[in-house]
């Protein structure tokens, strides 16, 4: 590889180091740590999940796409997630909890053929309608649950070698910059949520079903600007910035007065 090469490859990752340390209000990683992990690695979408597959659920999730980055937390299961979890045994998702070593990146095509990927229930029924992913997976403190971070190109040529050692490199980089992050959420929300006035969670609980401000106000009974306040009051309280931190800083909490009762 000539020395131009090198630096082209090489600089975009002292951008990333930069990131690496940022603090976010983000339910996972900062998003804007994922945006430049995508650009690092050159695929169409990187995604950060929250998975627990003894309860069937996806406890937060984010996306850093070309066209923007999002997240969200606890959603209700739509028609693609209940695909995903009937499929999921039979398929290359549950490497995790059957392979039982997770220290090592993988692809999907370590797992299945192009064909087989093509004529699996998944990919015809759009719940992976993508070509190519790659996978690096930390254990989440209870069986089961799992951080998963999913590079993704829509078509193209397949990750390689190359690929799967720089994601490899950057695993405890990258695990450390989550624990980061939690640190940072669990010390504003342990204090923070506690301090949220009844209204305030009243408000917060519908958001984590991805209810608007309108229909919260419909609700309860309050006007949608009303809604507003509440929730730019509990920003303030629980130190975040996003609707979706809040909501993730009040599930933390609840998850702690029920540990607790």
């Amino acid at each position: 590889m000539s020395v131009a090469r090198r630096m082209e490859s090489v600089d975009p990752l002292w951008d990333l180091r930069d990131v690496l340390a940022s603090e976010g209000p983000g339910v996972g990683l900062p998003l804007v740590l994922l945006e430049g992990l995508r650009q690092v690695i050159g695929c169409d979408a990187v995604a950060f999940n929250d998975v627990d597959s003894h309860a069937e659920r996806h406890w937060f999730w984010q996306t850093a796409e070309a066209d923007g980055a999002a997240e969200a937390v606890d959603e209700p299961p739509d028609d693609s997630e209940r695909v995903f979890w009937e499929e999921y045994w039979s398929g290359s998702c549950s490497w995790p909890d059957q392979g039982g070593d997770l220290s090592g990146v993988v692809l999907h095509s370590d797992f299945v053929t192009a064909l087989e990927h093509h004529r699996s229930r998944e990919y015809n029924e759009g719940v992976f309608n993508w070509e190519h992913d790659m996978m690096a997976v930390w254990p989440n403190g209870s069986p089961g649950r799992t951080l998963r971070l999913i590079c993704i190109r829509e078509d193209g040529t397949d990750f390689d070698e190359r690929d799967r050692f720089l994601v490899q490199l950057l695993r405890p980089h990258l695990y450390a910059a989550y624990q980061q992050s939690q640190a940072t959420r669990e010390s504003s929300s342990g204090a923070g949520a506690a301090a949220l006035p009844p209204r305030q969670r009243d408000v917060l609980a519908p958001v984590r079903e991805g209810a608007t401000n309108y229909a919260i106000g419909r609700r309860l009974g309050i006007s949608e600007g009303t809604v507003r306040t509440h929730l730019q009051n509990s920003y303030a309280v629980l130190g975040v910035s996003s609707r979706t931190a809040a909501a993730m800083a009040l599930r933390e909490l609840e998850d702690i007065e029920s540990r607790l009762a």
